[in-house]
């Protein structure tokens, strides 16, 4: 039996036991329902198995090893890629993530290495399956990066849109108190300092643009 055949024959088994670690490692404001866990499992182990059965060249392996993607559009990539959003979007960090793909990686060999019908080609089998779990912490892992990454543009766009009118205001309102010749000298350095002060702010949301 290869180790994909052994993936799917023992698919419920290793659902089973991924499902207890990955309810451990989520959020404790948002633990992810028994479905929800059981789904994603499902989806990651068959999506590997798949890519395990594949055709590989010696050149797709290379670039497996080196963390790249050989067919951004296949379906292995959009599993990997989606499995990333869906964790984001649930409150997961990136260290949970690789956390959930350890532990499968480790469910699965424990498992594969109690098996008695082991042979020679059991090492090639164990090579391919780590180049496929590799290959999609790469993909998920640049997912959540690109999205944190949109995510963290779009909060600055949004905080210096919203911050500019009032900072406007502010500079406005101390170009006119500062020309008021009634001021007290302590009054004049207040207002002097709030104009220093908003003028950095105008800098610091001009360069968010």
């Amino acid at each position: 039996m290869t180790l994909s055949d052994f993936i799917e024959a023992n698919l419920d088994g290793l659902i089973h036991e991924w499902t207890e670690y990955a309810r451990a490692v989520s959020p404790a404001n948002n633990r992810l329902s028994e479905e929800e866990l059981r789904n994603a499992a499902r989806e990651l182990l068959t999506g590997i198995a798949a890519d395990m059965r594949g055709a590989q060249s010696l050149a797709q392996q290379l670039a497996k090893s080196q963390g790249k993607s050989p067919d951004g559009n296949s379906a292995f990539s959009r599993v990997g890629r989606g499995h990333a959003d869906d964790r984001q979007s649930q409150g997961f960090d990136i260290s949970g993530l690789v956390a959930e793909f350890r532990a499968l990686r480790a469910s699965v060999l424990r498992r594969w290495r109690q098996t008695p019908q082991l042979d020679a080609a059991a090492f090639e089998e164990m090579m391919r399956f780590n180049e496929a779990v590799d290959q999609m912490i790469a993909e998920s892992v640049d997912q959540f990066a690109k999205r944190t990454e949109r995510i963290r543009d779009l909060f600055a766009g949004v905080l210096a849109h919203d911050l500019r009118s009032p900072v406007g205001a502010i500079l406005h309102s101390t170009y006119v108190l500062l020309r008021d010749e009634n001021l007290s000298p302590a009054s004049m350095r207040a207002g002097a300092n709030i104009q220093r002060s908003a003028d950095r702010v105008k800098i610091m949301i001009d360069d968010l643009f």
